[in-house]
């Protein structure tokens, strides 16, 4: 039966009417709160790379190609992680090449921004393999991955305005200035195979890409080096800017006064002293030298020098005290040692080096940090709780550091047929104390442990872990954007940490990572 609105009652025509406005205002509400969530997602949420085909299979064969012991030289196991690194880029690169899209969680600047440090972070490793002379054509699954022209087609396109898989423009602050250095670091590396094989037209359109970086507002940390690098790489090219160049001197020499401690030690914002001082400072440093050795040659060896005198001391066959951010970055962590070979060959031997680096990449790989033709996004596996949301798919790949550091080496030390001088844990107990920093590392010799002591923080508690848990999983199922624990405090406030990781282990399963 219909009702006429004449025959309600005022009250009611008065229910009715506050009706329509709480279900107009709650529509209102509702598209409101949609745009916005919309506006704040993050870009790609929805996409999710699948591991290719048999991966299983080849991260099973890596483990055993490289751990189990052989006749040959240790080149060819380091050949053999390379080229699982490779075929992985080989699976999961785009149509043209510029992006790589590796499988896992996405940060919160977007699943384009995470393909770019994909292809970056491995080109920097591709090219230093190319320079040490290795070949070129790699053949898996009757497939050949002919990395010079496959890099070369990337960059291309990356750089290309007009190309679907543009890099796009670099702005202040912009994750772009990061995946720079390692553009202008491959380029610079592999120029005897990529770059002279570039055509004026474009050299010019790569250089015009990476210059945007040189004049952008970086964060005043490790990033200070970034701009200073790509400038420096540029006119190495060929591609001399005297107002840049002028520009990234300033901030250089401004770096230094403001975040040098001494003994080798910089402080790095917001967290302040962690192996940011190993995979980013002194590993860029390196790079500068050895693109301009008149650049700042001397404070770079000697603070190399004086670095490496505390930090040799924190490596052993169980790894090392890992803490502060970007966990998943460890196994670049021997990178200055190796650099450090070729800068101090006085100071660090050849074999030393090598030791370092193979028992870091052996004890990570035992331990299953190698998944889907990557390198896993946590300590040992995948682990949510220690990923920083500034950390995607391609991001852990700067763990490729020391391996391009490695390959780089062969033309200037015996890094691959020296033989093994034991590291100082594998010699006796040690104490050593940094004043500058405080910090204090212990070894023991009978048990194989490496404690890392951090004096300002003696009176603190041992904090655990914050876990990845059903609150983040749900925050990040509205809100379409990554959701971790902050673990500031367990990272660099705990008084100890200990290369018997237990931060990072399932306390009722050891084995369980």
């Amino acid at each position: 039966m219909k009702i006429k609105l004449s025959t309600l009652s005022n009250k009611n025509k008065k229910v009715i009417l506050l009706f329509i406005i709480c279900i107009s205002i709650a529509v209102f509400v509702l598209i409101n709160i949609s745009t916005k969530l919309k506006q704040i997602r993050t870009e790609g949420w929805s996409e999710h790379p699948q591991p290719y085909n048999n991966y299983a299979y080849f991260d099973k064969k890596i483990k055993t190609d490289f751990l189990t012991p052989k006749d040959s030289s240790q080149l060819e196991k380091y050949q053999y992680l390379f080229r699982y690194f490779a075929q992985g880029a080989y699976n999961y690169k785009s149509n043209k090449n510029a992006l790589i899209s590796y499988p896992g969680a996405i940060s919160t600047r977007g699943r384009k921004i995470n393909a770019l440090e994909g292809f970056a972070r491995f080109f920097a490793l591709a090219a230093s393999w190319l320079n040490s002379g290795h070949d070129n054509s790699i053949t898996f699954n009757n497939e050949t991955y002919n990395l010079k022209e496959t890099l070369k087609e990337g960059i291309l396109a990356g750089t290309d305005k007009n190309s679907l898989e543009y890099w796009g423009d670099i702005k202040d602050y912009d994750q772009r200035i990061v995946e720079a250095v390692d553009i202008a670091l491959g380029l610079w590396l592999s120029q005897d195979y990529i770059w002279n094989d570039l055509t004026v037209k474009q050299k010019n359109q790569i250089n015009s890409w990476l210059e945007q970086a040189v004049q952008k507002q970086t964060v005043d940390n490790n990033w200070n080096l970034f701009p200073v690098f790509i400038a420096k790489s540029l006119e190495a090219l060929g591609y001399k800017n005297k107002h840049n160049l002028e520009h990234v001197n300033s901030i250089y020499t401004t770096y230094k006064k403001k975040h040098y401690l001494g003994s080798g030690w910089f402080e790095d914002p917001p967290k302040g002293i962690d192996y940011y001082n190993a995979w980013s400072i002194h590993y860029t440093l390196f790079w500068l030298d050895q693109i301009d050795p008149n650049f700042d040659h001397e404070f770079i060896k000697t603070s190399h020098s004086q670095f490496l005198s505390f930090y040799k001391y924190f490596f052993s066959e169980n790894g090392f005290p890992i803490m502060g951010r970007s966990i998943c970055y460890r196994m670049a962590a021997p990178a200055p040692i190796i650099s450090g070979a070729i800068l101090l060959p006085d100071e660090i031997s050849p074999g030393f080096a090598m030791n370092a680096l193979d028992a870091t990449w052996n004890y990570f790989i035992e331990n299953n940090a190698l998944e889907y033709g990557t390198v896993t996004q946590g300590f040992f596996k995948n682990n949510l709780s220690v990923l920083d949301p500034y950390t995607g798919t391609g991001s852990c790949l700067w763990s490729l550091r020391s391996l391009i550091v490695a390959f780089y080496a062969d033309k200037y030390i015996p890094l691959w047929n020296s033989k093994k001088e034991n590291l100082p844990i594998q010699e006796s107990d040690f104490n050593v104390k940094n004043d500058v920093i405080g910090w204090n590392i212990i070894g023991n010799k009978k048990n194989q442990t490496i404690s890392l002591k951090i004096n300002k923080n003696a009176n603190n508690k041992m904090y655990e872990l914050n876990k990845y848990n059903f609150v983040n999983q749900l925050k990040e199922f509205i809100l379409e954007k990554p959701s971790r624990p902050d673990n500031t405090k367990a990272l660099y406030y705990r008084s100890e940490y200990s290369t018997d990781n237990n931060l990072f282990l399932n306390s009722r399963n050891k084995k369980n990572y």
